[in-house]
């Protein structure tokens, strides 16, 4: 399954810590997809809640950042 990401709301740098952090290092592929990013996740039982975890994770990422 795969997630489209626009680089205008995040950078490389940030998809890739938020996966490592999320414990998908390895899981997860980061490919260019012209100016944004596509994330692939494996296709297994866990595929949703993955995506979710990590669109969670990016989210409070930036919540934190913009609350100071």
């Amino acid at each position: 399954m795969n997630l489209l990401i626009s680089s205008k709301e995040y950078d490389y740098h940030t998809l890739l810590k938020v996966a490592e952090m999320a414990g998908l290092a390895g899981l997860v592929g980061f490919h260019p997809a012209g100016e944004d990013y596509l994330i692939t996740f494996p296709d297994d039982e866990k595929t949703e809640a993955r995506i979710a975890d990590y669109k969670a994770r990016l989210q409070d990422l930036e919540n934190n950042i913009w609350m100071h």
